[in-house]
C-alpha cells in the first residue's frame, strides 16, 4: 500500500507538472488567436490558395468533429468537472452541480450566439435564385444564400478552447490538493492538542470527508489523467481547425467577428463573471481556500 500511494503521489506531481506546461494562460491565448487568425485571414483573401483535405467542408475532422464541437466539449467536460470537483469540494454535491453550472452558462452562449449568428445572415442576404426568399428553401434547392454569414467556427472553436484549458487549470495545484489532505489527516489530532491554526481551513470539514476524499482523489486520479489527455487532445483539435478556417473559409470580417464573440464570451464569464460571483471558478472550494492559487492562470 505504502509503495503504490508512493507511486501515486510522484505520478500526481507529474501530472500537475504537465499541467503547468501546457495549460498555456488564456489570456496569451487569445493574443495568439488574434495574431494567427488576422493574417492568415488576410492571405486567404488575397492570395487563391491551392484546395487541400482541409478546405473540403466535407472532410472528417469537420464532419464528425467540428460541427460537434460543443458537444464533444461539453461530453468531456461535464466528466472532468463532476470528478474533479467532487474530490476538491469534499464530496459535496451542491458544490458539485454548482460548479457544473458553469456548462449550463456556456450551454445559453453557444445557443444565444448560434442564434444570432442565423438571424444575422437571414436578415443580411438573399438567395441567388430570386425566387426563393427563405435561407433555408433557398439552400434546400441547391442555391447560394449570400449574406453576411458571421463564422460560427472561429466562435465556438475559440470559446471551446478557452473553456476547456480554463477548466483544467485546477490540475496545476492537483498534487497539492493530495498534500493538503494528507497533511490534514496526519495533523489532525495534534492541531486539535494545541489548538494551532493551520494554513488549510479543510480542518474545520468532519475526518470522515477529508478521508472520504483522500481516498477518491487516489482511485480516481488515472481517469482524471485520462480525462486530461483526451481534453487536451480536443483543445489542440479545436485550435487547428480554428487555423484552416482562417485559411480556407470565410471573409476575414466574418472570422474577426467570430473570433470577437468566441473570446469575449470567455472573457466575461472566466474572466469576469466567476470571479466575484456565483458559480465561482474552476477549483474553488474548502480545499483550495487553504493554498496559495496564482489567480492570473484564468
Amino acid at each position: 500500500m505504502a509503495a503504490t500511494r508512493k507511486n501515486d503521489r510522484l505520478f500526481s506531481s507529474m501530472l500537475s507538472s504537465l499541467a503547468n506546461v501546457l495549460l498555456v494562460d488564456p489570456h496569451k491565448r487569445i493574443v495568439v488567436y488574434w495574431f494567427v487568425l488576422i493574417p492568415l485571414s488576410i492571405v486567404h483573401d488575397l492570395i487563391p490558395l491551392p484546395e487541400s483535405y482541409f478546405s473540403n467542408k466535407g472532410n472528417v475532422l469537420n464532419q464528425h468533429f467540428v460541427k460537434l464541437s460543443w458537444a464533444w466539449t461539453l461530453l468531456v467536460t461535464t466528466l472532468f468537472i463532476a470528478l474533479t470537483s467532487y474530490v476538491y469540494t469534499l464530496t459535496n454535491t451542491s458544490a458539485v452541480l454548482k460548479h457544473l453550472s458553469r456548462l449550463l452558462v456556456g450551454t445559453g452562449i453557444w445557443f444565444v450566439f448560434t442564434s444570432i449568428f442565423d438571424t444575422v445572415l437571414h436578415y443580411t442576404g438573399s438567395c441567388t435564385d430570386p425566387e426563393y426568399v427563405d435561407k433555408r428553401t433557398c439552400v434546400k434547392a441547391g442555391f447560394t444564400w449570400d449574406g453576411f454569414d458571421i463564422s460560427g467556427h472561429a466562435f465556438l472553436l475559440s470559446f471551446c478552447a478557452l473553456l476547456i484549458t480554463s477548466e483544467l487549470s485546477v490540475l496545476k495545484t492537483w498534487d497539492r490538493i493530495q498534500e493538503t489532505l494528507e497533511e490534514n489527516k496526519e495533523e489532525r489530532g495534534v492541531s486539535k492538542k494545541k489548538k494551532d491554526k493551520r494554513r488549510n481551513e479543510v480542518l474545520n470539514e468532519t475526518q470522515d470527508d477529508r478521508e472520504t476524499s483522500l481516498e477518491l482523489y487516489y482511485r480516481l486520479l488515472p481517469v482524471i489523467s485520462l480525462l486530461f489527455g483526451v481534453l487536451s487532445a480536443l483543445t489542440i483539435l479545436w485550435e487547428f481547425m480554428l487555423m484552416t478556417t482562417a485559411i480556407y473559409f470565410h471573409t476575414i470580417s466574418h472570422k474577426l467577428v467570430g473570433l470577437a464573440c468566441g473570446t469575449l464570451s470567455w472573457y466575461f464569464t472566466y474572466g469576469r463573471w466567476y470571479k466575484n460571483a456565483f458559480p465561482g471558478l474552476p477549483g474553488d472550494g474548502p480545499l483550495h481556500k487553504g493554498l496559495k492559487r496564482d489567480r492570473h492562470m484564468l
